[in-house]
């Protein structure tokens, strides 16, 4: 498409409002400061500086609200259009009104002039009156149509149409790209189906999940829209967005726009690149299977921050997830669910009662403290006629010096698989509960004890001789209804260092230690130093 053809391309850059699901829209006023203006000497036409959060419960930084007063204390470069979104899902209630004077100054006396409401597809019909209202307070407005490719070709022109009929005039009608999963032959079907339908000016916003966010951008340009979206270092939930620089090089290469491109790069390689070898966005394996499944990215971002999970697990979760109820609709709770019911087999094919009877069970993990001072825990549990089992594959130890591994996680799995020094360990865990492809690898495994497990908050912790229930997915509280459940006489950890004592990490598997101490028959105490709350034994008193 030659320049001429285009009436009106305006590149609009939401870095501080898309990016602030990163960092709790806690920008600096310097942060932002420098972005506004490199972007402003770069030449992008609209920046869109945060959201306007009705109040939330929570700690959000400025830019979840953008008040006026904040907008006074930035520099506002004349010669650019500021903008802020609002969810619809915020103001779409009985007191919307109300929220909205509470929100919003009059235009005049705004350093804002346009802004955009984001709404999901199903929301779209009743942002009527919301529209209306900021026209009559003298704002520009877009209205942004998210996870369209959701809706077929019939839907979206009804919608569309709709829009047309009942709606006050307004600047730009987007579609959003909100699951990642588009082609550049989708976005140019949608673009033209909003256009058979509307004269107003389209736009596009374009999500990186599977790699495709410039070309997407560019087919919408292609095929009609005249307002596109993009992120400096494609910062956004999730893979993130169309990235500012490299849209802005295509645009200037072909001819379509002239930017600054030196401005916009510098701002790219600035602060902002930091910030993301910290936050790691972008796109990746996790972010592409999400895309083409059409699972909702923040689902892999919350896996991603949380530490929680191995590469395997991840990839398990996501196909668990995107199978699950409205996988793209995100609610944090729903992975604890999806793994919850990927382990729903309560009871195995084999079991162990009385298997220890009266003899106790040392649970070793990784930490430092177990390898520091094995020898003295290996002497220990010998004079008492211990059980020592591992947690997952140890690295650096010896298979001989334990009666078993305890694994039900995939990933750990595989990892414990792939030595073969501990193929001929006692191995304990619930078949049923692990993907087929890694099944198929335990036929080479000398002994298995196939215990059942299934994970239930609702229902607590129950041991049982062929399958336990317990709280949390987590190999700790399997073993710890394993070692209940063979009758042993107390249990006992090594290695359970506790991290550094103050992380999530740390707090997470603390309350779990004490939801099990409550709800279980046996005494526990460490053998070596750690944060948790347990009592000591002291192992080198003898």
């Amino acid at each position: 498409m030659k320049k001429q053809d285009l009436p009106s391309l305006k590149l609009l850059d939401c870095t501080l409002r898309d990016g602030g699901y990163y960092n709790n829209w806690d920008f600096s006023l310097e942060e932002a400061q420098d972005y506004i203006d490199n972007l402003a000497r770069g030449g992008v036409d609209i920046i869109e500086i945060g959201f306007r959060f009705t109040p939330k419960a929570e700690f959000l930084g400025p830019f979840a609200y953008t008040r006026e007063s904040l907008l006074k204390k930035l520099h506002l470069p004349e010669g650019v259009q500021f903008a802020v979104m609002i969810n619809a899902s915020d103001y779409l209630s009985a007191t919307w009104e109300q929220d909205l004077k509470a929100a919003f100054v009059r235009e005049k006396d705004s350093a804002i002039s346009l802004v955009r409401i984001a709404a999901h597809i199903g929301q779209v019909a009743e942002c009527d009156k919301l529209v209306e209202w900021l026209k009559a307070a003298g704002y520009d407005v877009g209205l942004n149509v998210m996870q369209i490719s959701q809706a077929d070709n019939t839907r979206i022109t009804a919608l569309v149409e709709d829009i047309e009929a009942r709606f006050k005039p307004f600047e730009a009608l987007y579609f959003a790209d909100s699951l990642g999963n588009l082609t550049p032959t989708d976005v140019t079907r949608i673009v033209k189906l909003f256009r058979a339908a509307s004269s107003k000016p389209i736009g596009f916003h374009g999500h990186d999940n599977i790699g495709l966010g410039v070309a997407n951008s560019l087919a919408a340009i292609e095929a009609g829209a005249t307002w596109v979206d993009a992120t400096v270092t494609g910062m956004g939930r999730g893979a993130g967005n169309t990235q500012t620089e490299y849209l802005s090089l295509e645009l200037t290469h072909k001819g379509l726009r002239a930017f600054n491109l030196l401005d916009i790069q510098r701002a790219a390689t600035g602060w902002l690149s930091q910030m993301k070898k910290t936050c790691q966005w972008g796109t990746n394996i996790f972010y592409y299977e999400a895309g083409l499944r059409a699972l909702h990215p923040s689902y892999v971002q919350q896996m991603l921050s949380s530490n929680r999970y191995e590469a395997l697990d991840i990839l398990v979760m996501i196909a668990a997830l995107s199978g699950g109820e409205m996988p793209t609709s995100y609610r944090a709770a729903n992975i604890d669910r999806a793994l919850a019911a990927l382990m729903a087999a309560p009871e195995g094919r084999d079991t162990v009662a009385d298997r220890w009877k009266g003899r106790p069970v040392i649970l070793v993990a990784g930490g430092p403290q177990g390898g520091r001072h094995w020898d003295a825990i290996v002497t220990y549990a010998k004079a008492r006629k211990a059980i020592i089992l591992a947690l997952n594959h140890i690295k650096g130890r010896s298979p001989t010096d334990f009666d078993g591994v305890v694994c039900i996680h995939p990933a750990r799995m595989m990892a414990l698989l792939s030595d073969r020094a501990w193929s001929d360990l006692p191995l304990y865990t619930a078949r049923d509960t692990l993907p087929k492809s890694v099944c198929a690898k335990l036929e080479a495994h000398a002994s298995i004890t196939d215990y059942g497990v299934c994970v239930s908050d609702n229902h607590g912790f129950e041991a049982r001789s062929t399958g336990c229930t317990i709280p949390t997915p987590e190999a700790l509280s399997y073993a710890w209804a394993l070692a209940e459940a063979a009758g042993a006489c107390e249990l006992m950890f090594a290695g359970f260092d506790g991290y550094d004592g103050q992380s999530n990490a740390f707090r997470q598997t603390d309350a779990l230690i004490d939801t099990l101490r409550k709800q279980s028959k046996l005494p526990v105490a460490s053998l070596t130093a750690s944060h948790y709350s347990v009592p000591h034994i002291a192992l080198y008193s003898e």
